[in-house]
């Protein structure tokens, strides 16, 4: 199982249908499937989706999906703008009780504060804790600081992809901790982007207007770099189209987080090199050629 994929909150009927085929054919490489979930105090996310719809809605589609396919759920918070305050996480437990309490096993929890209460570990005890791709774990020593928190899967900062020597000291961390390694494999962004924080920062405060990239404060960011910078593409943090590219990284990491969530195109259009769908494909394709 070498892939994490997202469940866009926006597909439609039809798309959703698709989705759920695309899962079944390929379940053996699908490791878990992550989705939006909006419960107090995590009302808004990185994402920046605001639903018209009951919250509640997100959570039977995904639950539907899990039953369809037999495919581990990953509830996902991943808003750092929460306050990490003892009152804010009694209130989340409280919301989430019966979110786990329906089957869903894996989590996002973007505070190490909360996690190294114990209070999450306690009240779920068969939680698997995920961290937030937005903390930006950068290092081995970060990595080893996550897992003593008690973090059971940690997602890396998606510029380590180009690091072979970090991620061997990351893999040596891995592997005295027991835990799981995920990195961000098609997300499209610049290496060492110098707004992500900002952007992230964004969308985690949103309440009404539009998302980041379709707010007029972006021009200054990804819309006109592609254009201005004959480079960008060269720039961008992710991993090359080759399978040995991505085989040397799985002696590393456990797992490739794949986007989408907020961009129904990055997730399912099969004109777009990067597409999650597509690069799950192409990747049995080539690992079923070379069996």
């Amino acid at each position: 199982m070498v892939f994490s994929v997202p469940l866009n909150p926006n597909l439609d009927k039809r798309q959703f249908s698709s989705f759920i085929g695309f899962l079944c054919k390929y379940d053996k490489y699908i490791r878990d499937v992550y989705f939006t979930c909006r419960i107090a105090p995590f009302n808004q996310d990185a994402m920046g989706g605001v639903f018209q719809s009951n919250s509640d809605d997100l959570l039977h589609n995904a639950l539907m999906l899990q039953e369809q396919t037999g495919i581990a759920l990953s509830a996902t918070f991943n808003n750092i703008q929460v306050r990490p305050d003892q009152a804010n996480l009694e209130l989340f437990i409280r919301n989430f009780k019966p979110i786990y309490a329906a089957g869903i096993r894996s989590a996002t929890i973007p505070h190490t504060t909360w996690v190294l209460t114990g209070q999450i570990q306690n009240a779920f005890p068969d939680l698997e804790i995920k961290n937030t791709i937005l903390r930006g774990v950068n290092t081995a020593a970060d990595v080893a600081k996550q897992a003593e928190s008690g973090f059971h899967y940690i997602n890396l900062d998606r510029d380590l992809m180009r690091n072979n020597d970090e991620l061997d000291k990351i893999k040596r961390v891995k592997d005295k901790y027991g835990v799981k390694i995920s990195l961000l494999a098609n997300e499209s962004c610049l290496g060492s982007c110098p707004i992500m924080d900002e952007h992230y920062h964004f969308n985690n405060t949103r309440s009404t207007g539009p998302q980041y990239f379709t707010d007029v404060i972006s021009r200054v960011s990804c819309s006109t770099w592609d254009i201005q910078d004959p480079s960008s593409s060269l720039k961008t943090a992710n991993i090359p189209p080759w399978k040995d590219d991505w085989d040397e990284l799985l002696n590393y990491v456990d797992v490739f987080k794949m986007h989408g969530r907020e961009s129904i195109n990055q997730l399912t259009a099969h004109f777009l090199l990067l597409a999650t769908m597509l690069k799950v494909k192409k990747y049995y394709l080539m690992t079923s050629i070379s069996i």
